[in-house]
C-alpha cells in the first residue's frame, strides 16, 4: 500500500471520516487535537464532621532483645571458633560439628521463643 493511497483523517476538525485525497504538505505532519484537563473542586467537609488528624506518635515499648538475633550471633560465633581452631590444627569432624551446630541452634530458637511467650503472658496477666 503506496503512501498515496492511504486514508488520511483531519483530527483538527473532528472528522471521523477517511480523507483519500492526499496532498504534499498533509504527508509531512500529523496533527492531534489537544485537550485540557478539568479542574476538580476538592469536595467539601460535611458539617459537623472534622478533618482527618493523624493520631499522636507514641513511642514503642522497648522490647529488648530477640532470641533469633542471639542465636544466630551465637552460631557465627560457633562457626568462627570453629575455623579458628581449624587453623590452629586441631582435628574434628566437620561435617559433625555442623550437624549439632544446626541441631543446637533449633533447640534454641524453640526455647527461646517458648520463654519469651511465657514471659509476655505472665507480664499481661500482671497488667490487667
Amino acid at each position: 500500500m503506496s503512501e498515496e493511497s492511504m486514508p488520511r483523517i483531519d483530527l483538527t476538525k473532528g472528522d471521523t471520516t477517511a480523507d483519500t485525497s492526499a496532498t504534499e504538505d498533509s504527508m509531512d505532519t500529523q496533527t492531534f487535537p489537544t485537550t485540557q484537563p478539568v479542574p476538580t473542586a476538592p469536595a467539601a467537609p460535611t458539617a459537623g464532621s472534622a478533618p482527618d488528624a493523624p493520631a499522636p506518635w507514641e513511642p514503642a515499648e522497648p522490647r529488648g532483645v530477640r532470641v533469633g538475633t542471639v542465636v544466630w550471633g551465637l552460631v557465627v560465633a560457633a562457626i568462627g571458633l570453629g575455623l579458628l581452631a581449624y587453623a590452629i590444627g586441631v582435628a574434628f569432624d566437620v561435617q559433625l560439628a555442623v550437624i549439632v551446630l544446626v541441631a543446637a541452634a533449633g533447640v534454641a530458637l524453640l526455647v527461646g521463643s517458648l520463654v519469651t511467650s511465657t514471659r509476655r503472658r505472665n507480664r499481661a496477666g500482671w497488667q490487667r
